[in-house]
Protein backbone atom coordinates (compact mmCIF):
# COMPACT_ATOMS: atom_id res chain seq x y z
CA UNK A 1 0.00 0.00 0.00
CA UNK A 2 2.82 2.40 0.93
CA UNK A 3 4.53 1.55 -2.33
CA UNK A 4 1.44 2.62 -4.26
CA UNK A 5 1.23 5.89 -2.31
CA UNK A 6 4.86 6.65 -3.16
CA UNK A 7 4.31 5.75 -6.81
CA UNK A 8 4.47 8.75 -9.16
CA UNK A 9 1.08 7.76 -10.62
CA UNK A 10 -0.69 8.43 -7.31
CA UNK A 11 -0.51 12.27 -7.46
CA UNK A 12 -1.82 12.19 -11.03
CA UNK A 13 -4.69 9.90 -10.04
CA UNK A 14 -5.50 12.06 -7.02
CA UNK A 15 -5.51 15.17 -9.23
CA UNK A 16 -7.88 13.53 -11.72
CA UNK A 17 -10.30 12.52 -8.96
CA UNK A 18 -10.16 16.00 -7.42
CA UNK A 19 -10.82 17.59 -10.83
CA UNK A 20 -13.79 15.31 -11.41
CA UNK A 21 -15.26 16.20 -8.02
CA UNK A 22 -14.82 19.92 -8.69
CA UNK A 23 -16.50 19.63 -12.12
CA UNK A 24 -19.51 17.88 -10.60
CA UNK A 25 -19.79 20.29 -7.68
CA UNK A 26 -19.40 23.46 -9.70
CA UNK A 27 -21.20 22.50 -12.92
CA UNK A 28 -24.66 23.32 -11.55
CA UNK A 29 -23.30 26.44 -9.89
CA UNK A 30 -21.86 27.67 -13.19
CA UNK A 31 -25.14 27.00 -14.99
CA UNK A 32 -27.05 28.87 -12.30
CA UNK A 33 -24.61 31.77 -12.52
CA UNK A 34 -25.08 31.91 -16.30
CA UNK A 35 -28.88 32.03 -15.92
CA UNK A 36 -28.66 34.78 -13.29
CA UNK A 37 -26.34 36.88 -15.48
CA UNK A 38 -28.71 36.46 -18.44
CA UNK A 39 -31.74 37.48 -16.37
CA UNK A 40 -29.94 40.55 -15.01
CA UNK A 41 -28.85 41.51 -18.53
CA UNK A 42 -32.45 41.28 -19.76
CA UNK A 43 -33.67 43.39 -16.83
CA UNK A 44 -31.12 46.11 -17.69
CA UNK A 45 -32.85 46.71 -21.03
CA UNK A 46 -36.40 46.13 -19.86
CA UNK A 47 -39.05 48.80 -19.57
CA UNK A 48 -39.40 49.85 -15.93
CA UNK A 49 -42.53 48.08 -14.77
CA UNK A 50 -42.65 49.13 -11.10
CA UNK A 51 -45.81 51.17 -11.51
CA UNK A 52 -47.18 49.41 -14.59
CA UNK A 53 -49.42 46.41 -15.28
CA UNK A 54 -48.32 43.38 -13.31
CA UNK A 55 -46.55 40.77 -15.43
CA UNK A 56 -46.51 37.00 -14.90
CA UNK A 57 -43.98 35.93 -12.26
CA UNK A 58 -42.52 32.49 -11.55
CA UNK A 59 -40.26 32.44 -8.51
CA UNK A 60 -38.24 35.65 -8.65
CA UNK A 61 -38.38 35.82 -12.45
CA UNK A 62 -40.74 38.26 -14.16
CA UNK A 63 -41.80 37.03 -17.59
CA UNK A 64 -42.67 39.19 -20.60
CA UNK A 65 -46.25 37.97 -20.40
CA UNK A 66 -49.43 39.69 -19.29
CA UNK A 67 -52.43 37.54 -18.36
CA UNK A 68 -55.69 38.93 -19.73
CA UNK A 69 -57.75 35.92 -18.62
CA UNK A 70 -56.83 32.61 -17.02
CA UNK A 71 -55.14 31.10 -13.99
CA UNK A 72 -54.59 27.41 -14.83
CA UNK A 73 -57.83 26.40 -13.12
CA UNK A 74 -60.60 27.75 -15.32
CA UNK A 75 -61.30 26.49 -18.82
CA UNK A 76 -62.85 28.27 -21.76
CA UNK A 77 -65.34 25.96 -23.46
CA UNK A 78 -66.69 26.07 -27.03
CA UNK A 79 -69.76 28.01 -26.03
CA UNK A 80 -67.86 30.55 -23.96
CA UNK A 81 -65.68 31.85 -26.83
CA UNK A 82 -67.40 34.00 -29.43
CA UNK A 83 -65.70 35.58 -32.41
CA UNK A 84 -66.55 37.98 -35.23
CA UNK A 85 -64.73 39.76 -38.06
CA UNK A 86 -65.17 43.39 -39.06
CA UNK A 87 -64.90 44.29 -42.73
CA UNK A 88 -62.57 47.28 -42.48
CA UNK A 89 -58.85 46.90 -41.84
CA UNK A 90 -56.96 49.09 -39.37
CA UNK A 91 -55.05 52.14 -40.60
CA UNK A 92 -51.43 52.14 -39.46
CA UNK A 93 -49.88 55.28 -37.95
CA UNK A 94 -47.84 57.20 -40.51
CA UNK A 95 -44.45 56.13 -39.13
CA UNK A 96 -45.41 52.44 -39.18
CA UNK A 97 -46.98 52.68 -42.64
CA UNK A 98 -43.65 54.04 -43.90
CA UNK A 99 -41.91 50.92 -42.61
CA UNK A 100 -44.47 48.67 -44.29
CA UNK A 101 -44.14 50.56 -47.60
CA UNK A 102 -40.39 49.98 -47.52
CA UNK A 103 -40.92 46.24 -46.91
CA UNK A 104 -43.34 46.04 -49.85
CA UNK A 105 -40.80 47.71 -52.17
CA UNK A 106 -38.02 45.43 -50.94
CA UNK A 107 -40.11 42.31 -51.52
CA UNK A 108 -41.15 43.52 -55.00
CA UNK A 109 -37.48 43.91 -55.91
CA UNK A 110 -36.78 40.35 -54.76
CA UNK A 111 -39.62 39.10 -56.96
CA UNK A 112 -38.24 40.96 -60.00
CA UNK A 113 -34.83 39.37 -59.43
CA UNK A 114 -36.32 35.90 -58.83
CA UNK A 115 -34.94 35.89 -55.28
CA UNK A 116 -36.52 34.12 -52.34
CA UNK A 117 -38.83 36.48 -50.51
CA UNK A 118 -41.65 36.61 -47.98
CA UNK A 119 -45.25 35.82 -48.90
CA UNK A 120 -47.76 38.41 -47.75
CA UNK A 121 -50.34 35.94 -46.42
CA UNK A 122 -53.53 36.97 -44.61
CA UNK A 123 -53.61 37.25 -40.82
CA UNK A 124 -56.14 38.18 -38.19
CA UNK A 125 -55.54 41.26 -36.13
CA UNK A 126 -57.39 41.62 -32.85
CA UNK A 127 -59.59 44.72 -33.04
CA UNK A 128 -61.41 44.50 -29.70
CA UNK A 129 -62.27 42.03 -26.97
CA UNK A 130 -64.56 41.73 -24.01
CA UNK A 131 -64.45 39.35 -21.05
CA UNK A 132 -67.08 38.70 -18.40
CA UNK A 133 -68.68 35.93 -16.34
CA UNK A 134 -71.79 33.97 -17.25
CA UNK A 135 -74.64 35.07 -14.95
CA UNK A 136 -75.72 31.53 -14.04
CA UNK A 137 -72.55 29.43 -14.04
CA UNK A 138 -70.05 32.26 -13.43
CA UNK A 139 -67.82 30.61 -16.02
CA UNK A 140 -65.60 32.94 -18.06
CA UNK A 141 -66.89 34.22 -21.41
CA UNK A 142 -64.69 35.87 -24.04
CA UNK A 143 -65.76 37.82 -27.13
CA UNK A 144 -63.14 38.62 -29.78
CA UNK A 145 -63.64 40.96 -32.71
CA UNK A 146 -61.01 40.67 -35.45
CA UNK A 147 -59.95 42.74 -38.43
CA UNK A 148 -58.00 41.62 -41.47
CA UNK A 149 -54.24 42.07 -41.39
CA UNK A 150 -51.30 40.55 -43.29
CA UNK A 151 -47.79 39.24 -42.89
CA UNK A 152 -46.08 42.43 -44.11
CA UNK A 153 -47.92 44.37 -41.40
CA UNK A 154 -46.57 41.87 -38.86
CA UNK A 155 -43.04 42.35 -40.22
CA UNK A 156 -43.38 46.14 -40.10
CA UNK A 157 -44.74 46.29 -36.55
CA UNK A 158 -44.23 43.25 -34.34
CA UNK A 159 -40.92 42.06 -35.75
CA UNK A 160 -39.48 45.59 -35.64
CA UNK A 161 -40.93 46.43 -32.24
CA UNK A 162 -37.52 47.41 -30.83
CA UNK A 163 -36.44 49.42 -33.87
CA UNK A 164 -36.17 53.20 -33.49
CA UNK A 165 -38.71 55.44 -35.22
CA UNK A 166 -37.97 58.92 -36.65
CA UNK A 167 -39.02 60.32 -33.25
CA UNK A 168 -36.15 58.44 -31.60
CA UNK A 169 -38.52 56.15 -29.68
CA UNK A 170 -38.89 52.48 -30.47
CA UNK A 171 -42.26 51.07 -31.54
CA UNK A 172 -42.45 49.44 -28.11
CA UNK A 173 -41.78 52.67 -26.24
CA UNK A 174 -44.15 54.75 -28.29
CA UNK A 175 -47.16 52.49 -28.66
CA UNK A 176 -47.38 49.75 -25.97
CA UNK A 177 -49.39 51.05 -22.97
CA UNK A 178 -47.41 49.43 -20.16
CA UNK A 179 -49.42 51.37 -17.59
CA UNK A 180 -52.61 49.61 -18.78
CA UNK A 181 -51.96 46.48 -20.82
CA UNK A 182 -55.66 45.61 -20.86
CA UNK A 183 -55.92 48.51 -23.31
CA UNK A 184 -55.60 46.79 -26.68
CA UNK A 185 -53.48 48.28 -29.49
CA UNK A 186 -55.26 46.96 -32.61
CA UNK A 187 -52.60 47.91 -35.17
CA UNK A 188 -49.99 45.95 -33.16
CA UNK A 189 -52.14 42.90 -32.36
CA UNK A 190 -51.29 41.09 -35.60
CA UNK A 191 -51.30 37.31 -36.01
CA UNK A 192 -53.49 36.12 -33.12
CA UNK A 193 -52.41 32.56 -32.31
CA UNK A 194 -53.15 29.40 -30.36
CA UNK A 195 -50.53 27.67 -28.21
CA UNK A 196 -51.04 24.01 -27.32
CA UNK A 197 -49.17 21.71 -24.94
CA UNK A 198 -49.51 18.05 -26.00
CA UNK A 199 -49.17 15.32 -23.35
CA UNK A 200 -48.74 11.83 -24.78
CA UNK A 201 -50.22 8.56 -23.56
CA UNK A 202 -46.93 7.64 -21.88
CA UNK A 203 -46.84 10.98 -20.01
CA UNK A 204 -44.35 12.83 -22.17
CA UNK A 205 -44.80 16.50 -22.97
CA UNK A 206 -43.85 17.22 -26.58
CA UNK A 207 -41.29 20.00 -26.94
CA UNK A 208 -40.03 21.43 -30.21
CA UNK A 209 -37.30 23.72 -31.49
CA UNK A 210 -38.24 26.38 -34.00
CA UNK A 211 -36.75 26.42 -37.48
CA UNK A 212 -33.82 28.71 -38.15
CA UNK A 213 -35.93 30.20 -40.96
CA UNK A 214 -38.63 31.48 -38.59
CA UNK A 215 -39.23 35.23 -38.81
CA UNK A 216 -39.17 35.62 -35.03
CA UNK A 217 -37.41 33.53 -32.37
CA UNK A 218 -35.53 31.33 -34.87
CA UNK A 219 -33.96 28.20 -33.37
CA UNK A 220 -35.61 28.67 -29.98
CA UNK A 221 -37.12 25.92 -27.82
CA UNK A 222 -40.93 25.87 -27.83
CA UNK A 223 -43.95 23.86 -26.72
CA UNK A 224 -45.80 21.33 -28.87
CA UNK A 225 -47.94 23.48 -31.21
CA UNK A 226 -47.88 27.20 -31.97
CA UNK A 227 -50.27 28.16 -34.76
CA UNK A 228 -51.58 31.43 -36.14
CA UNK A 229 -55.37 31.53 -36.48
CA UNK A 230 -56.02 31.53 -40.23
CA UNK A 231 -58.70 33.71 -41.87
CA UNK A 232 -59.50 31.10 -44.55
CA UNK A 233 -58.97 27.77 -42.77
CA UNK A 234 -60.42 28.21 -39.29
CA UNK A 235 -64.00 29.38 -39.85
CA UNK A 236 -66.28 28.85 -36.87
CA UNK A 237 -69.53 26.96 -37.55
CA UNK A 238 -71.17 28.99 -34.79
CA UNK A 239 -69.94 32.54 -35.37
CA UNK A 240 -68.80 34.83 -38.17
CA UNK A 241 -65.23 34.71 -36.88
CA UNK A 242 -62.66 31.93 -36.44
CA UNK A 243 -62.77 28.86 -34.19
CA UNK A 244 -59.72 28.54 -31.92
CA UNK A 245 -60.38 24.83 -31.35
CA UNK A 246 -60.27 24.23 -35.10
CA UNK A 247 -57.03 26.23 -35.36
CA UNK A 248 -55.43 24.14 -32.58
CA UNK A 249 -56.45 20.87 -34.27
CA UNK A 250 -55.14 22.09 -37.61
CA UNK A 251 -51.84 23.10 -35.99
CA UNK A 252 -51.43 19.68 -34.39
CA UNK A 253 -52.05 18.02 -37.75
CA UNK A 254 -49.85 20.32 -39.84
CA UNK A 255 -46.92 20.39 -37.41
CA UNK A 256 -47.05 16.90 -35.86
CA UNK A 257 -49.23 14.90 -38.29
CA UNK A 258 -51.50 14.28 -35.31
CA UNK A 259 -55.29 14.10 -35.39
CA UNK A 260 -56.74 15.72 -32.27
CA UNK A 261 -60.40 16.03 -31.30
CA UNK A 262 -61.72 19.52 -30.62
CA UNK A 263 -63.53 18.13 -27.58
CA UNK A 264 -60.22 16.97 -26.07
CA UNK A 265 -58.69 20.45 -26.08
CA UNK A 266 -58.82 22.54 -22.91
CA UNK A 267 -58.14 26.25 -23.27
CA UNK A 268 -56.87 27.69 -20.00
CA UNK A 269 -56.62 31.40 -20.80
CA UNK A 270 -55.08 34.05 -23.01
CA UNK A 271 -52.75 36.98 -22.82
CA UNK A 272 -50.00 39.05 -24.41
CA UNK A 273 -46.41 38.01 -24.96
CA UNK A 274 -44.70 41.40 -24.81
CA UNK A 275 -41.49 40.38 -26.56
CA UNK A 276 -43.32 40.98 -29.87
CA UNK A 277 -46.77 42.01 -28.57
CA UNK A 278 -48.34 38.69 -29.61
CA UNK A 279 -51.80 37.72 -28.39
CA UNK A 280 -52.34 33.98 -27.88
CA UNK A 281 -54.98 31.59 -26.58
CA UNK A 282 -53.24 28.93 -24.46
CA UNK A 283 -54.38 25.35 -23.89
CA UNK A 284 -53.38 21.71 -23.69
CA UNK A 285 -54.53 18.28 -24.81
CA UNK A 286 -53.95 14.71 -23.68
CA UNK A 287 -53.65 12.12 -26.45
CA UNK A 288 -53.64 8.31 -26.48
CA UNK A 289 -50.56 8.01 -28.70
CA UNK A 290 -47.15 7.50 -27.09
CA UNK A 291 -44.27 9.84 -27.84
CA UNK A 292 -42.74 7.24 -30.17
CA UNK A 293 -46.09 6.97 -31.97
CA UNK A 294 -46.09 10.74 -32.58
CA UNK A 295 -42.45 10.62 -33.63
CA UNK A 296 -43.28 7.92 -36.19
CA UNK A 297 -46.35 9.81 -37.47
CA UNK A 298 -44.37 13.02 -37.91
CA UNK A 299 -41.56 11.17 -39.70
CA UNK A 300 -43.98 10.07 -42.43
CA UNK A 301 -44.70 13.69 -43.32
CA UNK A 302 -46.40 16.78 -41.90
CA UNK A 303 -47.50 19.79 -43.95
CA UNK A 304 -45.62 22.32 -41.80
CA UNK A 305 -42.93 20.05 -40.39
CA UNK A 306 -40.34 22.64 -41.45
CA UNK A 307 -41.61 25.09 -38.79
CA UNK A 308 -39.96 22.98 -36.07
CA UNK A 309 -36.59 21.43 -36.81
CA UNK A 310 -36.59 19.20 -33.72
CA UNK A 311 -39.12 17.36 -31.55
CA UNK A 312 -38.33 15.83 -28.16
CA UNK A 313 -40.27 14.19 -25.34
CA UNK A 314 -39.89 15.37 -21.75
CA UNK A 315 -41.29 13.50 -18.75
CA UNK A 316 -44.50 15.16 -17.59
CA UNK A 317 -43.72 15.17 -13.90
CA UNK A 318 -43.95 18.07 -11.50
CA UNK A 319 -40.20 18.15 -10.95
CA UNK A 320 -39.21 17.86 -14.60
CA UNK A 321 -41.70 20.42 -15.92
CA UNK A 322 -40.63 22.84 -13.18
CA UNK A 323 -37.02 22.46 -14.33
CA UNK A 324 -38.04 23.00 -17.95
CA UNK A 325 -39.76 26.25 -16.98
CA UNK A 326 -36.93 27.55 -14.81
CA UNK A 327 -33.82 26.29 -16.58
CA UNK A 328 -34.56 26.17 -20.32
CA UNK A 329 -34.54 29.18 -22.60
CA UNK A 330 -37.93 29.67 -24.26
CA UNK A 331 -40.35 32.50 -24.85
CA UNK A 332 -42.57 33.58 -21.99
CA UNK A 333 -45.76 32.17 -23.54
CA UNK A 334 -44.27 28.66 -23.60
CA UNK A 335 -43.42 28.89 -19.90
CA UNK A 336 -46.91 30.12 -19.04
CA UNK A 337 -48.42 27.29 -21.11
CA UNK A 338 -46.36 24.68 -19.24
CA UNK A 339 -47.13 26.29 -15.87
CA UNK A 340 -50.89 26.40 -16.46
CA UNK A 341 -50.93 22.83 -17.83
CA UNK A 342 -49.01 21.54 -14.82
CA UNK A 343 -51.33 23.38 -12.47
CA UNK A 344 -54.44 22.04 -14.20
CA UNK A 345 -53.18 18.45 -14.31
CA UNK A 346 -51.32 18.12 -11.01
CA UNK A 347 -53.02 20.77 -8.85
CA UNK A 348 -49.76 22.61 -8.16
CA UNK A 349 -51.32 25.54 -6.35
CA UNK A 350 -48.19 26.91 -4.67
CA UNK A 351 -45.64 26.65 -7.45
CA UNK A 352 -43.25 29.23 -5.97
CA UNK A 353 -43.07 27.27 -2.71
CA UNK A 354 -42.35 24.10 -4.70
CA UNK A 355 -39.56 25.85 -6.63
CA UNK A 356 -37.75 26.66 -3.39
CA UNK A 357 -37.56 22.94 -2.67
CA UNK A 358 -35.77 22.38 -5.99
CA UNK A 359 -33.05 24.93 -5.30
Amino acid sequence: MMGFLNNELFPALLGAIFGLVLSVVFDDALRNMKRKIKRRFKRMFKVNNDLNSHLFMIGDEELDFYVVEGDGDITLEHGSIKTSVRQNSVVLPTDLQGIKDAIILEEEEKTKKNLHGAWNGPLFGLHSYRRFRDEESEDPVAIFNFHMSDYFTFLATNKKINDPLPSGETIREKYIPYDDLDQLVPFLANGFGVVLVVITGDDQVIMTRRSNDSAVRPGERDVSVVEGVHPNKDHSPLHSGPCFFKAACRGANEELNLNVSEQAIQFLGYGIDLEYYQWNMIGYVRIEESFNDVKMLRSTGAADKWEAKQMTGEAFTKKNVAKLIMEKDMWATAKVALYWTLKKEDNVFNFNKYLKKLK
